[in-house]
């Protein structure tokens, strides 16, 4: 089943690659040695340097991957998506990394690109915001609905979305992990995998933030949290800012911030904001992260 990107679809797919082996079922480790010595190794980066201008490109972005992956290192289980998702959340030079983003997409020969987000609604806006950016193709979202029946999306829950350039399809599943952020995989001429990520959600509004189409619905929340709800965070020592908002859902996208990030991140303030943003009457649901 398929459908236009104004709508949702539900599709299991996934991102994976096969570890490489070498030569008589050697790792690739085992036999550098070997390659080295026959000039193999030197002659394949001569090639990889002829593209010139990724290799910064490629060290930022392995840079946060490799910071990243040591944030949630003494972790286990789901907490590791949470203590990744928070190192995203805190990473300064968002505009750095989605210069990369780009300048690999522009040169690849294939691109692939896997988003986690927490909803149908922010997945779809991700996608629909990296396509646009990227200047990619752009075709169908698969599996909106059962059998020509529409999904409501409203409480789908955390959505994986598989979006591939050549064809311009995406498609989109459930996904009952706890890591949100969009996986890059650019193919170069060279044909090596290249995976980064998790990157953090929202990184092609760098390209333009102050060019944002206005919001009444998430102005209105954020005046509403100034006015009705600063003495109180400010008493937690946590930080309130409306990150995103949909005006035909009645959807409001929070993030909390604190020095504690035991108080910022518990289940007591989540509850406060939420029921405290309901009162707006145009509010129908809160997303706090």
């Amino acid at each position: 089943v398929t459908t236009r990107w104004g709508c949702f679809a539900c599709t299991v797919l996934g991102l994976a690659a096969a570890a490489p082996r070498g030569i008589a079922g050697r790792s690739q480790l085992q036999i550098q040695p070997f390659l080295r010595r026959h000039g193999v190794l030197h002659r394949k980066a001569s090639l990889r340097c002829r593209a010139e201008g990724w290799e910064r490109a490629h060290e930022i972005l392995t840079d946060f991957d490799v910071g990243q992956r040591r944030a949630s290192s003494g972790v286990e289980g789901l907490t590791k998506g949470t203590a990744a998702n928070e190192f995203s959340k805190n990473w300064e030079d968002r505009e750095a990394l989605w210069l990369s983003v780009k300048k690999l997409a522009d040169m690849s020969t294939s691109l692939v690109m896997g988003i986690c987000a927490g909803s149908a609604e922010e997945g779809v806006g991700e996608l629909k915001g990296l396509v646009s950016a990227l200047g990619l193709k752009r075709n169908r979202l698969h599996g909106m609905d059962n059998d020509g029946v529409p999904r409501d999306m409203a409480d789908f829950g955390a959505v994986y979305i598989r979006y591939v350039a050549a064809t311009g399809d995406a498609y989109l599943s459930g996904y009952d992990g706890y890591y949100r952020g969009v996986y890059v995989t650019p193919q170069l001429k060279d044909g090596e995998f290249r995976q980064y990520g998790v990157l953090p959600l929202g990184l092609w509004r760098e390209d333009s933030p102050a060019e944002e189409q206005p919001n009444d619905l998430r102005s209105a929340a954020q005046a509403f949290i100034e006015s009705s709800m600063a003495e109180r965070a400010a008493a937690m020592s946590v930080e309130l800012k409306v990150t995103d908002a949909c005006e035909a859902t009645g959807t409001v996208h929070v993030s909390c911030k604190g020095s504690d990030d035991g108080i910022a991140q518990s289940v007591a303030v989540r509850r406060w904001i939420e029921a405290s943003l309901a009162q707006m009457p145009v509010v129908k649901k809160v997303n706090v992260t």
